[in-house]
């Protein structure tokens, strides 16, 4: 459900705890508007530098660990997909692609249900590095999740939901 941003929500008559609960308004300013965006781009980069300090020890670039992670997490995915996602310039991706092969990291193939996609896969071994940065990712978002609770959990998803789906990602 939207919510309406600084207007009224149609509320049932009020309670005894109407003054508890709130007035069903939202507001925000532009300066909470670019805080949230601060704190966003900020907990991105501390989620990055989490897994960015198991890649330092293979040396691993930010662009190539960025890369292992979007494939741990969501499974092997064609070429031109990747670079959507990660929103990564065609030679850039073809030359992180290329040192991760040469570290037996990833895998191209032929995507076997349409011949004309290559399919980016882990290997056994870039499986077993990316394991590490991920549960270093895992345990710091379990900690934040945890401390904040379950509202803050749902809230949190339903925002960057909402924000990647206004950008037309799904």
């Amino acid at each position: 459900m939207a919510i309406p941003v600084n207007r009224p929500q149609p509320s049932p008559a009020p309670t005894a705890n109407a003054a508890s609960a709130g007035d069903g308004r939202l507001y925000l300013r532009d300066q909470d508007l670019n805080e949230g965006a601060a704190l966003i781009r900020a907990a991105a980069r501390k989620i990055g530098q989490l897994a960015e300090a198991a890649g330092a020890a293979a040396n691993i670039s930010a662009p190539e660990m960025d890369i292992l992670q979007e494939i741990h997490d969501l499974g092997p995915m064609d070429v031109g997909d990747l670079r959507s996602r990660l929103a990564a310039p065609k030679q850039s991706l073809a030359r992180n692609l290329n040192q991760l092969e040469g570290r037996a990291f990833v895998k191209r193939e032929t995507d076997p249900r349409d011949r004309r996609r290559r399919l980016v896969t882990l290997t056994p071994e870039g499986a077993a590095f990316t394991r590490d940065a991920t549960e270093r990712r895992r345990a710091a978002l379990r900690q934040a999740f945890l401390t904040a609770g379950p509202d803050a959990v749902s809230g949190t998803r339903r925002v960057l939901s909402e924000i990647l789906r206004a950008r037309g990602e799904p």
